[in-house]
């Protein structure tokens, strides 16, 4: 095995499957929890073998592990889902875990539940989803362990696909659970909420709402990304290119810089701006308004909106570690693409538009050049049809939709953020402010969940119940988020 792939290995330990993120109940015993001692919720995460740092493989760990204490001894549970490698959706296949450090002796970890997804070879398999470790101690803060996964094993097996060919372990590398047990949560402990925190996050107009979330997401930033406050389409596949550059997303009209813009870079102390959008959207006087103030400018756009956003996307793919997967939505039904924001700019996934029915030729022939493992939609059929999904090459294709614009924002939500106790707030039908806050969410640790500015739903008062959500951020003024909204997620 040689150095690259060794250092390539242990940076992507513990993938796993699940396509749709599944939770605990009914994996624990009602008997376990009645005599246990405590349960709680831990915050975990994966550490790299050798070196101080997380693992790449630490995104395959979906929210808090579950740990029950009795008679000095802890029973963890944790949950985990497929992680894109080397052009391939891995899946963690087994797991031996240490007794005290890499040199004692292993035992497996017991597989708890499993789900169905795409193996290597494109037939559907059962794979692990919950992983259960049995340990004579409480509160160890630190779980040696070594991981088999489909997708290392196939490379130390000669690149084999067919998994009667792969060599299980052949790939096999070593990892350290950590567990945070100083943030841990009792479980039972806490009551159902029944008022979150409120705040809310606005401005005059737009254009100041969006220099408000700016001012409460960043003391400084070297780069800013600049776009037409009243064109969203053009700057709807930005939030992740924006996170890339830890820059704010600003909002301009299209012939003046907007003095609320204006101010918020001066404020940043900001050297470069990046436009999204052609000349119609932020004109050559706005540019050279930039130049002369002392910025840097870049401009990136293409002939249409769904050029621009390949445009964008290409610039992802060159600074995101996630090459090989990517987001596509309805390019004229921008609920979508401001929904899943808040998933792209988390694994600073590309975005892609398309129409209904019909996904523009450079797309297509981009999109299918970068051999994805996976491919997200969003929207349901009438947004993204079935044969626009299909025609795009991918290993694995999935769709994440609800039966409205607001249900689906819920439904991304849960997949970004599935451990969420914070939610930011936007109108549905008002683009410019969500658009701005896009970028925000990983700052805020919050995914965007959308509504008319009046009522809420049934899946969002679902969701806020079942997470107890702590926070509620309203983005916008009375006119896109009133008070209401909170009434109605809690009566």
């Amino acid at each position: 095995m040689n150095k690259n792939f060794k250092t390539i290995m242990c940076a992507t330990m513990a993938v796993a499957s699940a396509t749709s993120v599944a939770g605990f109940a009914g994996n624990i015993s009602a008997d376990e929890v009645a005599n246990a001692a405590v349960e709680y919720s831990v915050p975990v995460y994966l550490k790299h073998a050798n070196e101080d740092k997380k693992s790449m493989g630490n995104k395959a760990i979906v929210g808090n592990a579950k740990v029950i204490e009795k008679d000095g001894k802890s029973t963890i549970y944790i949950q985990v889902k497929g992680l894109s490698f080397m052009g391939m959706f891995g899946h963690l296949w087994g797991m031996n875990v240490y007794e005290s450090g890499f040199d004692s002796s292993t035992k497996p970890a017991i597989v708890e539940k499993m789900v169905k997804d795409k193996g290597l070879d494109g037939k559907d398999r059962d794979f692990p989803s919950i992983i259960k470790i049995e340990r004579n101690a409480q509160k160890e803060d630190s779980i040696y362990i070594n991981v088999e996964v489909d997708a290392m094993d196939a490379i130390a097996s000669d690149g084999a696909r067919s998994y009667d060919k792969i060599k299980k372990g052949a790939g096999t590398q070593k990892a350290i659970i950590k567990l945070d047990y100083s943030k841990a949560k009792k479980v039972g402990e806490e009551k159902p909420s029944t008022n979150a925190q409120v705040s809310r996050i606005a401005g005059s107009n737009r254009f100041a709402t969006a220099a408000k979330i700016s001012e409460s997401t960043y003391q400084s930033a070297d780069t800013v990304v600049l776009a037409n406050g009243r064109k969203e389409a053009d700057a709807l596949a930005a939030a992740p290119l924006a996170a890339l550059n830890k820059a704010p997303i600003l909002l301009t009209e299209a012939n003046v810089l907007k003095t609320e813009a204006e101010n918020e870079i001066k404020r940043l102390g900001a050297k470069n701006v990046i436009i999204a959008g052609g000349n119609g959207s932020v004109s050559p006087q706005v540019e050279a308004k930039l130049v002369a103030m002392g910025l840097k400018v870049e401009r990136i756009a293409g002939s249409n909106r769904y050029s621009t956003s390949l445009a964008i996307a290409q610039k992802v793919r060159e600074k995101s570690t996630n090459k090989d997967q990517a987001i596509l939505v309805n390019g004229k039904q921008s609920a979508d693409a401001l929904a899943v924001s808040s998933l792209a700019v988390k694994d600073t996934t590309p975005i892609v538009l398309a129409e209904a029915n019909n996904i523009p030729a450079d797309t297509l022939k981009a999109l299918d050049s970068w051999s994805l493992a996976r491919l997200t939609v969003v929207g349901g059929t009438n947004s993204v049809s079935d044969s626009v999904k299909s025609s795009v090459k991918a290993k694995e294709s999935v769709r994440i939709a609800g039966k409205s614009r607001y249900a689906t924002s819920v439904a991304v939500a849960k997949v970004a953020y599935p451990e969420a106790k914070s939610l930011m707030v936007a109108n549905g039908k008002i683009a410019a402010d969500a658009l701005a806050a896009g970028v925000a969410t990983s700052n805020m640790n919050s995914p965007i969940v959308l509504v008319d500015g009046v009522n809420s739903n049934p899946e969002l008062n679902a969701f806020v119940k079942a997470n107890q959500i702590e926070k509620l951020i309203l983005v916008g003024g009375q006119t896109s988020v009133s008070d209401s909204v909170v009434k109605n997620i809690y009566k």
